[in-house]
């Protein structure tokens, strides 16, 4: 807990500044350290390099003790000259490797005001947010954007606002920064000289002027934090004068180096896992940061609330003596603890009514609580709403609540009428199908013209009359049954006729009505119709045909000719086989 009446220091360590503040006075100096006959800069940057920097006389120097020296006489600055105060904290940039932060250590050590009593080494971002929590507040939920604005880059670090405890490392951005600033300011500078006077930058001589100029920029920019517009002295090769500057110039040399800048807030919050709604606020410290277009970047694409101070360079300092002024340091990282169980009181025994009607001098002068009244409810015109009454319950009369197409059983009776309905169906079919059916014989695609059959010949006794014979009778006999098969009407298709061999005696042997009929069919057929009729005959294959098939030729389709009455068409199976 912070002591008022402690005296504390805070020192706080930037790129381009270093600052110091009591509970008196607050000091800023430039990390420039003067030697006898020397002057040394670049130094904080350089913290940790085990190569030293080498002065103009040639000595080598190691950063961090030009560091030290810088900070103690520094510190002495801030009390005047008055012996330094034990509470002493020192602040280093966030971005610091672990080796530059023990250097600087050591080399603090080896000073002779701090060597009993070593000061707190914190990062700046713990410093800032102990200052900006003391005043004016910080959120204590979501994710809070420490954004520190300093001298040589911008450096960036996403805090837990319940535990303090950094979320990602700390990020390093080098494309804005309070130097680059100043460089912009004196580019317009040169720019606007040069359009209306004649002015010469580019020899030597102009090196001198143009250092001061830049100087002067720094200084411009300081006062255009506050103001709207000032002046700054000029005195270069050919102009010698004031030049005015206003806020607007001043915002338009940060647009774009600031909206890079979102982006990469942006991005560093994507790769974090953290979401937009999930950032609370931005706490913007640094120098750099009083430039009210920086706030007002911030506020309006990040749409949260921008938390800084009057003096945005001093937080680092006022938070490491604040930090020094609570007592020991701690450099442990923040841990959740859980809360202390506090015992529950025990609940007294409720007094009987009738000890509490006989000390009622010891009762407190308390009025009884009245009962809530309540002002009588006006009438408000409502349509007038007819409801229906409930069914009766089913189920305690003993009928079914559900309706009978709804039940199991008829269901399951249907189910079972439609299953016997088709199989009987399916029975009536196939036995209505047994009939025996005529075998349809496929009809060639060509027709020819059937030639005249020759005379029947005598019947001989020839021994090759006696096989054909018996495969005739063979055939006769394998049939079960004659199958009569009317012959409709011939399509107009073409059929391609072949003439069979003259037909072999037929014998005694052989069933008459097979054989007579099979005879004159085939001779009635070709001989006696002098237009060809369109038939299908079926071939029986000859073991040695006579005579060789004639190859088909086309013949005009002719036109249907009804059947002839009387007449029977029988055909011939063929052999089995």
């Amino acid at each position: 807990m912070t002591d008022p009446t402690k005296p504390a220091l805070g020192l706080s360590v930037g790129a381009t500044t270093l600052a110091a503040v009591t509970e008196q006075r607050s000091v800023t100096r430039a990390p420039v350290v003067t030697l006898p006959g020397l002057v040394v800069s670049d130094v904080v940057d350089r913290v940790g390099d085990p190569v030293g920097i080498v002065a103009a006389d040639g000595s080598v120097h190691h950063a961090e003790m030009l560091l030290a020296d810088a900070l103690r006489a520094l510190s002495y600055a801030a009390t005047e000259g008055r012996p330094l105060p034990p509470a002493v904290a020192i602040t280093y940039p966030a971005h610091w490797r672990p080796a530059a932060v023990e250097a600087l250590r050591r080399a603090i050590r080896r000073i002779p005001e701090w060597s009993a009593e070593e000061p707190a080494l914190i990062p700046d971002v713990a410093a800032a947010l102990t200052a900006l929590t003391t005043n004016p507040g910080l959120p204590t939920r979501g994710v809070i954007a420490v954004c520190d604005f300093g001298g040589s880059g911008t450096s960036l670090t996403l805090i837990d606002g319940g535990s303090g405890a950094p979320v990602a490392p700390t990020l390093r951005h080098l494309d804005f920064s309070g130097d680059l600033v100043d460089q912009g300011l004196l580019v317009h500078v040169i720019a606007e000289l040069s359009a209306g006077a004649t002015l010469d930058v580019t020899g030597t001589s102009a090196i001198g002027s143009l250092t001061q100029l830049r100087a002067q920029c720094r200084a411009a920019k300081e006062r255009l934090s506050t103001a709207t517009v000032t002046a700054l002295p000029a005195d270069l090769p050919g102009f010698r004068g004031d030049v005015r500057l206003t806020r607007t110039e001043l915002d338009a040399a940060v647009t774009r180096a600031l909206a890079e800048f979102v982006c990469v807030l942006q991005d560093t919050m994507a790769r974090a896992g953290v979401r937009p709604a999930d950032l609370a606020a931005v706490a913007s410290i640094g120098g750099a940061a009083a430039i009210p277009a920086i706030t007002t970047t911030l506020s309006e694409h990040l749409r949260v609330p921008v938390i800084t101070t009057g003096r945005p360079g001093l937080i680092g300092a006022i938070g490491a003596a604040l930090r020094a002024a609570r007592g020991p340091a701690d450099d442990s990282a923040t841990a959740l603890a859980p809360a202390p169980v506090v015992p529950a009181a025990p609940i007294e025994p409720a007094v009987p009514a009738a000890a509490a009607a006989l000390a009622w001098s010891e009762a407190p002068d308390v009025p009884e609580l009245a009962s809530a009244v309540e002002p009588p409810a006006q009438p408000v015109a409502r349509p007038v709403l007819d409801f229906e009454p409930a069914p009766p319950d089913l189920a305690g009369s003993g009928e079914a609540a559900l309706p009978w197409y709804r039940r199991p059983m008829p269901v399951v009776a249907a189910a079972l009428l439609v299953i016997v309905g088709a199989g009987a169906g399916t029975a009536v079919a196939l036995s209505a199908d047994n009939s025996p059916v005529a075998p349809v014989t496929p009809t060639p695609s060509i027709s020819s013209t059937p030639q005249a059959a020759p005379a029947p010949a005598a019947p001989s006794a020839e021994p090759s009359a006696a096989p054909v014979q018996n495969q005739a009778v063979q055939q006769a006999t394998q049939v079960p049954q004659p199958r009569t098969v009317v012959q409709a009407p011939a399509p107009v298709t073409q059929t391609q006729i072949v003439q069979a061999p003259p037909p072999p005696p037929v014998t005694a042997d052989a069933p008459p009505p097979v054989t007579e009929t099979q005879t004159t069919t085939v001779v009635s057929t070709e001989v006696s119709t002098p237009p060809p009729v369109t038939e299908t005959a079926t071939v029986t294959p000859s073991p040695a045909p006579t005579q060789p098939v004639q190859p088909p030729f086309y013949i005009p389709p002719i036109p249907t000719i009804p059947p002839i009455p009387g007449l029977a068409h029988i055909i011939v199976p063929p052999p089995s086989g």
